[in-house]
């Protein structure tokens, strides 16, 4: 990346559209890739891939001949393809699952979710006035106690 453009995100956002895309697009694909950068490797961790071995990626001889233009392709070939000095990662949509609350869900229940804690909360500001009140230093386990177990 162009160092004017470092740290500013364009990559991020550049790297989740892809993957948007693809996961719109072939929603029960596996998505992989190569790096050695820390900085993608950090990226794609946020995104849901994990580190994986190269006998987990594709065999499709297309894919290997976009490496030809890594200075570590020799490694690469010497090694039969089964490692190299690029971490492999992949992200499995059967790793990971849709919840089934939907936003809209959570919006609908969110007003019982409120009033749910302005009471726990209501409570543990009582417990403590009282305990002030009382003169004693309020024992932060027993509050927490209190709090949780209403």
């Amino acid at each position: 990346m162009a160092p004017a453009f470092r740290k500013s995100g364009v990559a991020k956002q550049i790297k989740k559209r892809i993957f948007d895309l693809s996961r719109e697009k072939y929603p029960d694909s596996k998505i992989f890739g190569l790096t050695t950068g820390l900085a993608v490797m950090k990226i794609n961790s946020e995104l849901g891939y994990e580190p994986v071995t190269y006998s987990e990626l594709t065999d499709d001889e297309e894919f290997w001949k976009g490496c030809r233009a890594c200075v570590n392709y020799d490694i690469l070939m010497s090694k039969d393809r089964k490692n190299c000095m690029c971490t492999a990662m992949l992200y499995d949509p059967k790793d990971h699952y849709q919840p089934e609350e939907t936003a809209a869900d959570f919006k609908a229940n969110s007003k019982l979710y409120e009033r749910f804690m302005n009471v726990k909360q209501s409570r543990l500001l009582k417990l403590l006035r009282k305990k002030t009140l009382k003169g004693s230093k309020p024992d932060s386990k027993l509050l927490l106690h209190h709090f949780f177990n209403l």
